[in-house]
């Protein structure tokens, strides 16, 4: 055990003011002053303390002069016994509590994955759906270029000779400038608003989640 007391430099080192010998002689001197430190008592302290972080009770037993801590030893063990009853009912509460803080940490968490979850289903829907009315504008768009080539063909075929060979060759260079113009090839890169994302809450009826 530590404790603050009075010390003493002399002539290179601290001694406790109480053992300090002032020199005999006046004309002796030593070079000293004092301070005030922490240095080692010699005498005992116990100190007995609850671990959990929620109930906070300390109790210590100090030796003192001519007193030491092991004609004390019944009664520091019956304080612990006493202190352990009082603490039984306050662990209990502080567990009690702590469950009741971590279902409501739970039921947060809980609520905050399922706003998020209603967000990106709504937002997949948006993305499904605007999706398909490009698909839906370039499927359009697909048809007319390709019944505007049919009548080029159409038409070609009542040419004759090196004017019908060149009026097919240009639209067959078209068509391959323009790539597929299948209207089936847009529709099978369309994905559902499941398969952009897969809600992780089961849903109602109504398309919402349930709580």
């Amino acid at each position: 055990m530590t404790c603050t007391m009075v010390s003493r430099y002399v002539n290179g080192g601290y001694i406790r003011e109480a053992d300090y010998i002032p020199p005999r002689r006046s004309w002796q001197q030593d070079y000293t002053w004092t301070s005030t430190q922490d240095r080692c008592s010699g005498r005992l302290k116990l100190v007995a303390y609850c671990p959990h972080s929620k109930v906070a009770w300390m109790q210590e037993w100090k030796e003192v002069a001519n007193a030491s801590l092991e004609k004390s030893l019944s009664k520091i063990i019956a304080d612990i016994e006493h202190a352990a009853i009082a603490l039984v009912s306050k662990l209990e509460e502080a567990d009690r509590q702590a469950e009741i803080e971590r279902q409501k940490r739970a039921a947060e968490w809980d609520q905050y994955l399922r706003r998020e979850n209603a967000k990106k289903i709504e937002q997949s829907v948006k993305e499904s759906r605007d999706d398909l009315s490009q698909i839906i504008q370039r499927w359009a768009q697909a048809v007319a270029v390709e019944q505007f080539f049919k009548g080029v063909e159409e038409r070609a075929t009542s040419l004759t000779g090196e004017r019908q060979e060149y009026a097919l060759e240009r639209v067959r260079k078209a068509r391959e400038f323009l790539g597929s113009s299948d209207p089936l090839d847009f529709f099978l890169e369309w994905k559902s608003p499941v398969e952009r994302y897969e809600p992780r809450y089961p849903r109602s009826g109504d398309g919402e989640t349930k709580d």
